[in-house]
C-alpha cells in the first residue's frame, strides 16, 4: 500500500506559502497602524525596552535609568536589556514595525498551535489561510491582546515561545530550553517549571534550567555589575512595577489590595490563596498532561501564574487564546458542540467588552468601588476562575491515569 505524505504534497506547500504571505501582510498592516498610533504617545513599554538596550549601549546604570516623560524604570533581568539592544540601535519606526509584526505573527502561531488537528481536518487548505487571518485580526478585539499591541509589550512573544516549546514531542531537541529563556527575560514564567516536575519531564526541566542559567551567564559576562545588582537587590523591589491596587492588576494580590489596601491581613491571605490555587492548578494541569492534552495543561498552569503573581497586568492575560480553545474542547467533549460554541462566544466576548475599564480607576479610586463596580473591575479574574472550574469538571471525562 502506498502512503502519501501530506506535508510533501504541492497543494500543502502552496497552502502554507499562502498562509505565511497572508499573515505576514496582515501583521505588517497592523504594525503600520501601530506606528501611526505611536506618533500620539503610545507604545510605552516598547520605549522602556529600547531605553534598556540604549542604556547598555552607552554604558550607563540600567536600573537607575528612567524613561523621559513617564519616569518608568527598566524592571526586567539584564538579559532582557541585552536582547533589546538591536531594537535600540535602529530608528524608532523600524523598531516599532518590527516588534508589532512579531507580536501579530505570535497571535497566529498561538491559534495555529492551540486549535486541534481535528479542527483543521474539516477545513480545506485554501480556507485555512482565511481562518488564520480572520482569527488573528479578531484577536485584536480582545482586551489583553490589544493592550499588548498598544503598549508594545512582550507578552505575546513569551506566550508563543512557551506554548510552542512545551507542546513539542518529549524527545524534541532542547525541548524546555526556550521556557528557560523566557524566565531569563521575564521571571513570571517560573512556575511552569513546576509542571515539568509534577509530570516528571526531567529532560525538559534540565533544558529549562540550562536556558535560564544561560541567560544569567550572558548577563554576567556582558554587564556583571548590573547583573549582580539585579539578582541581589532589584529583584526584591516590588515597588518598581507600579500600583498594586490598580484595576489593570488582575491577580489575587491586586484583588485583595482593592479590598483591604495595606491592611495586615492582605499579604498572608495572598500567600494562602496563591498556594492553595497553585496546588489545585498543578493537580489539574497534571491531569490534562497525562491525558495528552498539552495545550490545556499549559493553559491551566498559566492561570496559576496569572493569579499568584504579585502583578498580573491585563495584558499578561493573552493566555486566554489557548485557554479559550481548551475550554471549548472540554465542554464539547462532555456536553456537545452547541454548548461549546456558546461558551466560546461568551468567554472571548467578555474579554472583548473590556469591562475592567468600565469603572473608576487610577488615583486609588479602586479602593472605593461598590460591590457592583467590583464585578466588572475584577472581570478577568472572575472569567478565568469560571474557566478553571469548568475545565476541572470536564476533566472527569478524561481517561483515568494509567488507563
Amino acid at each position: 500500500m502506498t502512503v502519501t505524505t501530506p506535508a510533501s504534497s504541492p497543494a500543502r506547500s502552496d497552502g502554507r506559502r499562502r498562509v505565511v504571505i497572508a499573515v505576514a501582510a496582515c501583521a505588517v498592516l497592523v504594525a503600520l497602524g501601530a506606528w501611526v498610533g505611536s506618533l500620539f504617545g503610545g507604545m510605552i513599554d516598547l520605549r522602556v525596552y529600547r531605553m534598556g538596550g540604549s542604556v547598555l549601549l552607552h554604558g550607563q546604570a540600567l536600573y537607575d535609568a528612567k524613561l523621559p516623560g513617564s519616569g518608568l524604570p527598566f524592571t526586567y533581568p539584564p538579559f532582557a536589556a541585552i536582547a533589546m539592544v538591536p531594537l535600540a540601535a535602529v530608528p524608532w519606526g523600524v523598531a516599532l514595525v518590527t516588534w508589532t509584526t512579531i507580536s501579530v505573527l505570535c497571535i497566529t502561531a498561538l491559534w495555529r498551535t492551540s486549535l486541534p488537528k481535528t479542527f483543521w481536518s474539516f477545513i480545506s487548505q485554501r480556507k485555512r489561510t482565511a481562518v488564520l487571518v480572520a482569527l488573528t485580526v479578531l484577536s485584536l478585539l480582545l482586551e489583553p491582546v490589544w493592550q499588548t499591541i498598544q503598549f508594545g509589550q512582550i507578552n505575546l512573544l513569551l506566550t508563543a515561545m512557551i506554548l510552542l516549546d512545551l507542546v513539542r514531542p518529549n524527545n524534541a531537541r532542547l525541548r524546555g530550553f526556550w521556557l528557560g529563556v523566557t524566565i531569563g527575560v521575564k521571571l513570571t514564567p517560573l512556575p511552569f517549571l513546576a509542571l515539568l516536575v509534577v509530570t516528571k519531564q526531567w529532560r525538559a526541566l534540565r533544558n529549562a534550567v540550562f536556558g535560564l542559567l544561560a541567560t544569567m551567564a550572558v548577563g554576567f559576562a556582558i554587564v556583571p555589575h548590573q547583573s549582580w545588582r539585579y539578582w541581589t537587590d532589584v529583584i526584591l523591589d516590588a515597588n518598581r512595577v507600579g500600583g498594586i491596587a490598580y484595576t489593570g492588576n488582575q491577580s489575587f494580590n491586586g484583588f485583595l489590595h482593592r479590598i483591604g489596601n495595606d491592611a495586615g491581613w492582605v499579604q498572608p491571605t495572598w500567600f494562602l490563596l496563591s498556594a492553595v490555587f497553585g496546588l489545585l492548578v498543578l493537580w489539574l494541569a497534571r491531569r490534562y498532561w497525562l491525558a495528552d492534552e498539552r495545550v490545556t495543561a499549559i493553559s491551566v498552569l498559566a492561570l496559576a501564574v496569572l493569579y499568584a503573581s504579585p502583578i498580573s497586568w491585563s495584558h499578561h492575560w493573552v493566555w486566554i487564546i489557548p485557554l479559550g480553545v481548551s475550554l471549548i474542547r472540554g465542554i464539547n467533549r462532555v456536553w456537545g458542540l452547541n454548548p461549546a460554541v456558546a461558551a466560546g462566544v461568551l468567554f472571548y466576548g467578555l474579554f472583548v467588552l473590556r469591562s475592567i475599564w468600565w469603572v473608576p480607576f487610577r488615583d486609588d479610586r479602586e479602593l472605593d468601588w461598590s460591590f457592583w463596580q467590583a464585578i466588572p473591575g475584577n472581570s478577568h479574574l472572575i472569567v478565568g476562575m469560571i474557566a478553571f472550574i469548568l475545565l476541572a469538571i470536564t476533566s472527569r471525562s478524561l481517561p483515568k491515569e494509567g488507563g
